[in-house]
């Protein structure tokens, strides 16, 4: 089995996350799983991070510093939090083997739409005119299935997998009934993985 990658785009530390695997070549080994984190945090009972405003800042400061010593570009999205449902549905491995999409370029399409280009990805109709302009021919019609119940119960599937693993934030990766949180633990992970 690969090992699954939970995440959420609201999350800088997942973005760092996939960032970093591409520059490393190591994105195609793992099955990515969108999830609302809000909808995870709930589970534990934990307060958002942004509702925090010290929290907050420590974190914008902190994702750019990581950022600086990886060298990867990361620009604070058009607002933060934002609603990330659309881009999360029409992430899923199933929606996008339904219209034969590759995941993995949708994924950091999304990626840089939103922590690089502040693009308002909230917004179905900018997020389906955003995609298409970069290659995604099908924009319109993942949108459209993102209305669906069936993949509308994807992202909540994944986040009582997520929890049910004992998962509380983002990015996790989960191998062998073990997880790894947080940006700075995959060097853990690729100890045990590699």
């Amino acid at each position: 089995m690969s090992p699954l990658m939970y995440f959420d785009y609201i999350s800088p530390y997942s973005y760092l996350s996939w960032k970093w695997l591409k520059k490393t070549n190591r994105l195609e080994m793992f099955d990515f799983k969108p999830l609302i984190l809000g909808k995870v945090f709930s589970h534990w009972g934990q307060k958002p991070i942004t509702e925090i405003e010290s929290k907050k800042t420590y974190l914008y400061k902190k994702c750019k510093k990581m950022a600086k010593k990886e060298d990867i570009q990361i620009h604070l999205p058009f607002q933060h939090p934002f609603n990330t449902l659309y881009t999360l549905r029409i992430s899923s491995k199933e929606i996008c083997e339904k219209l034969n999409i590759n995941q993995l370029e949708l994924i950091d399409t999304i990626w840089d739409l939103t922590w690089l280009e502040r693009i308002n990805v909230a917004d179905p109709d900018i997020l389906a005119e955003q995609l298409f302009n970069r290659g995604i021919k099908k924009s319109k019609e993942l949108i459209d299935l993102s209305y669906e119940k069936e993949f509308k119960t994807i992202i909540l599937a994944n986040v009582q997998e997520a929890t049910q693993r004992g998962i509380f934030g983002v990015p996790s990766i989960f191998y062998k009934n073990e997880f790894f949180w947080g940006f700075d633990s995959h060097e853990d992970f690729f100890e045990v993985y590699e």
